[in-house]
């Protein structure tokens, strides 16, 4: 595993938004740790890019800008943003963006115009860039691993499908707001009609930020008279992921203008159909319609359960060999990093 540090040379504090912050006016003090480097690859949103350009002026060092969305709390609609403040950090960064919120623009679109090149993690985030910072950028999608995330044996199947009602729906991520995760309990009081011991497993890690949001979701899943039909199962490992993603019938995913989702191409990676709207978003460009899952019309609820009836219904062992290959071949390791190399040998 490569070594993860601060590329500060003295002791900060482990405090996030402090880190966030102050990573804009202390870009200089980052240059000592970048004298042996070549190349920069600063991944975005945030400060990257801007410490960046900062090292590309004063010691001539080129840099790569991969811009995984572009800020949020710079660019989203007011009512996004607000479904983005769900933290301390965040709410702190939002305000401040209320205030400064012309120059943290500016700051952000020097860093990035000024990269020796920009890639993005889907063509949808890719259009967002191109409307934001008027650049063409190239599209490199963030890689899966197939040697981890693929189809298992029946054994470990059977394993993971005993300890839950059939048929199974997974969803994973981070349990915050503005993933519209109430979307998903929604959808399922009317799977539930048509499969009525249909389960929905949530997993995802319930801290104290996400505590409050959680509870709803549970008062909520309560109200639609799904008690027996959710469930929450907190964070698990990746070896315990893998299994779920094999043992679900289909893996839905009901976050909108998602810049890539990575959910769903890991559950066909292992051979399970996802549904996803179908709103231009990055999962419209990894989910196959009608092949690897569906595409519902956003964002109505009830189309998206339909279109999760429909994936259950889907003949899983013919789907699982395309999916998984499909994913081998689009979203592997190896061409992520031949984009990259391609990327830095041409700047």
């Amino acid at each position: 595993m490569p070594k993860v540090g601060s590329y500060f040379g003295f002791p900060t504090p482990n405090i996030e938004m402090l880190r966030i912050i102050s990573s804009i006016p202390l870009a200089p003090l980052t240059l000592n740790a970048f004298r042996n480097v070549d190349v920069l690859i600063c991944h975005g949103y945030g400060p990257s890019p801007w410490i960046g350009f900062v090292a590309k002026k004063i010691r001539s060092l080129k840099y790569v800008s991969y811009i995984h969305s572009p800020p949020r709390f710079l660019y989203l609609d007011t009512k996004m943003k607000e479904l983005w403040r769900f933290n301390k950090t965040r709410y702190t960064i939002y305000s401040m963006g209320r205030v400064s919120g012309p120059l943290s623009r500016k700051l952000d679109i020097i860093g990035v115009k000024n990269s020796d090149a920009v890639l993005v993690n889907s063509a949808f985030t890719g259009r967002r860039v191109t409307a934001i910072y008027e650049l063409q950028p190239v599209v490199c999608y963030p890689p899966v691993d197939t040697d981890l995330f693929k189809p298992l044996g029946q054994e470990v199947f059977q394993e993971a499908r005993s300890q839950f009602a059939s048929p199974l729906i997974l969803s994973s991520g981070r349990i915050v707001p503005i993933k519209r995760w109430e979307w998903l309990l929604e959808m399922m009081a009317h799977v539930k009609k048509t499969y009525p011991l249909a389960t929905l497993l949530v997993t995802g890690r319930i801290a104290r930020e996400n505590a409050l949001y959680v509870q709803e979701l549970i008062e909520l899943a309560k109200s639609l008279n799904l008690r027996k039909n959710v469930k929450f199962l907190g964070f698990l490992t990746v070896n315990e992921l893998v299994k779920l993603y094999n043992a679900a019938d289909v893996y839905a995913y009901s976050v909108p203008g998602e810049d890539f989702g990575l959910g769903p191409v890991e559950a066909m990676a292992c051979g399970t159909p996802a549904v996803v709207w179908d709103d231009g978003a990055g999962p419209c460009e990894s989910v196959i319609n009608e092949k690897t899952g569906f595409r519902a019309r956003p964002y109505e609820v009830e189309d998206f359960a339909q279109k999760v009836i429909k994936a259950l219904d889907m003949d899983k062992s013919k789907v699982s060999k395309f999916s998984s290959e499909f994913v081998q071949e689009s979203f592997s390791h190896e061409k992520h990093l031949k984009l990259l190399e391609e990327t830095i040998r041409n700047i």
